[in-house]
């Protein structure tokens, strides 16, 4: 048994970054290791009671003396074996205290790319979600660890279309994305190049503040006939698989999850160069992100022939499917501690 406390500095939030976290302490503390989070209490819901919580506010800054007294305090409760910090604050937060806490070892998660390693130097570990990121570190030591996720259930994609999404009985493919509504997926990218690819439909799965926008660019291409928005959605997983194609359009992502549950689903997928698509698909597959015409080459791409393109992604149905798995994520993890603690 290890005694692992996960730092998490999100308020409130719930993307990626927080389902990998919530979901590897969850299973951790399942399988009968000593878990505990130090995270703001608008997370504590999302955790299992397996997994002891430890409330402390994240709203504070950095280097508030006051606040990082705190987080020592609070870390140092649980008496851990190794602090595991999640993405950029709180590995700053943990590194920043890292004298403060004799005996522990410091492992981090690293999500996405970075214009600098610095709130990394001096972990006993890093761990990356891609080979892109790892990369990104300009040299520190890392091990590629893909985020993961269980695979959807059986009747997933039956119960999203007994919901009557709108399309699929007009004749052309349907597409799919899924993700906030953020600069950072790239969805007025993706609708600026639909607007020169005629021939398929779009639902767009997902809220955010970039709405509005988003809703400009329809009226301006006049698409409102071709895309649904949506909005957030609980069954988007299952949107997904009733999909002829997902596209993931971002500028830059750290998994992308969105494109795991795709591939579980076996549903063929294109992306732009991002977290780990390079990994898990071929070059076809791929397109350069920030660029209209490279998302229209790859829409144009897959509707010449969906079929093929389909068969030709057979080996990154199985890579997700052994691989990107939470008991394949989770076991990585424990045998990176285990090297930290030398057992």
């Amino acid at each position: 048994m290890i005694r692992v406390c996960h730092v998490l500095a999100s308020v409130g939030e719930k993307g990626g970054l927080e389902k990998n976290v919530i979901e590897l302490a969850n299973r951790q503390a399942a399988i009968g290791h000593e878990v505990s989070v130090v995270a703001d209490e608008t997370m504590r819901p999302h955790f299992s009671p397996q997994v002891t919580f430890v409330p402390h506010r994240m709203d504070r800054g950095r280097i508030n003396p006051f606040n990082l007294l705190e987080l020592r305090n609070n870390i140092l409760s649980r008496k851990p074996q190794i602090v595991h910090a999640h993405a950029n604050k709180a590995g700053a937060l943990v590194k920043a205290i890292r004298r403060f806490l004799p005996g522990i070892k410091r492992v981090a998660t690293v999500q996405n790319t970075k214009s600098t390693n610095r709130p990394f130097r001096g972990y006993d570990a890093i761990i990356t979600a891609s080979a892109q990121v790892k990369e990104s570190l300009k040299g520190l030591p890392a091990t590629v660890i893909w985020n993961s996720i269980a695979p959807p259930p059986a009747g997933t994609r039956e119960a999203a279309m007994a919901t009557k999404p709108p399309f699929p009985a007009n004749g052309q493919p349907v597409f799919c994305t899924v993700g906030r509504l953020v600069p950072a997926k790239g969805m007025d990218l993706l609708l600026e190049a639909m607007a020169r690819v005629p021939g398929f439909y779009l639902w767009m799965v997902g809220e955010g503040l970039q709405r509005p926008e988003l809703e400009t660019l329809l009226e301006r291409h006049a698409l409102h006939d071709r895309v649904w928005m949506a909005g957030h959605r609980d069954d988007a997983v299952g949107l997904m698989g009733c999909a002829d194609l997902f596209v993931v359009a971002s500028r830059n992502e750290g998994g992308p999850y969105t494109l795991a549950e795709a591939l579980h689903m076996k549903v063929p997928c294109i992306s732009t160069r991002v977290g780990f698509a390079a990994e898990f698909l071929p070059d076809e597959a791929l397109m350069q992100p920030y660029s209209v015409d490279e998302l229209e080459r790859g829409l144009k791409h897959a509707l010449a022939d969906l079929p093929g393109l389909k068969a030709r992604l057979q080996p990154s149905f199985d890579l997700v499917a052994t691989e990107v798995t939470l008991e394949a994520m989770t076991g990585k993890v424990i045998r990176a501690y285990e090297r930290v603690l030398g057992e």
